[in-house]
């Protein structure tokens, strides 16, 4: 029970004894006023009175206090607004970054005519940077790889010749994962259909082998445990 009840209950308890004890008095101030206990009746009648009042202030305080209580909280002042660095971490890959990812799948998949463009393109465009510094220190390896024709190129490659070039280094990898398969070079097959699959999902080329990897993964697993008992 609340405390505003519990003094609502003395409340009333006080009221009716202060009642009956003032009715009580009256009575005996009109049948016996020549009682000995009439004046200590009195005295006691005023205590209880005072207590009545007293309990009084009591209850009301203590109601006062109960509505204060259910009052509606106030409202919670609003967050603080999100760091500069919250926002920073929530960015999308840098141009750059891309641009280094595309150069290492290029590689990856042998395809250096494509592979010497976006390392071209990274010394160009972010001269200076550690990615710049990285490629220009194996940039001669990609560029003896491309095919002469490409390197004689001048002008920079169309999303045309990009998207050719891309077909065609696609074509050939395929090719060369199945000839690793013909020569069960199993590990090296495996790495490059990995590569073709995560990087080209949707090409013709990752769709065929989607449906022989799990013989390539498995042949490798077997190739390498053989290995290590021959260890």
């Amino acid at each position: 029970m609340r405390t505003g009840g519990v003094f609502r209950v003395l409340l009333g308890f006080g009221a009716a004894v202060a009642v009956l004890g003032g009715a009580s008095i009256g009575v005996l101030h009109v049948a016996a006023p020549d009682l000995r206990l009439l004046p200590q009746l009195e005295v006691g009648y005023r205590h209880v009175v005072f207590g009545f009042l007293f309990m009084t202030i009591f209850v009301v305080a203590a109601s006062l206090l109960e509505a204060l209580g259910r009052r509606d909280p106030a409202p919670a002042a609003p967050g603080p607004e999100p760091s500069p660095a919250g926002a920073e971490t929530a960015k999308p890959r840098s141009a750059l970054e891309a641009r280094c990812h595309e150069m290492r799948t290029y590689v990856d998949l042998e395809m250096w005519e494509l592979a010497l463009e976006k390392a071209s393109l990274i010394l160009k465009e972010y001269p200076g940077s550690r990615e710049a510094e990285l490629v220009a220190k194996n940039i001669n390896e990609i560029r003896w790889k491309a095919e002469p024709k490409y390197v004689t190129q001048v002008e920079p490659m169309s999303q045309e010749q990009e998207k050719q070039l891309r077909q065609k280094g696609l074509a050939q990898m395929y090719q060369h994962v199945k000839t690793y398969m013909d020569l069960e070079m199993w590990e090296l097959a495996r790495q490059k259909a990995l590569a073709i699959m995560k990087n080209f999902p949707e090409s013709p080329e990752a769709i065929e082998l989607m449906k022989v990897f799990d013989t390539i993964e498995k042949k490798a697993r077997e190739t390498v445990s053989a290995g290590s008992v021959q260890g």
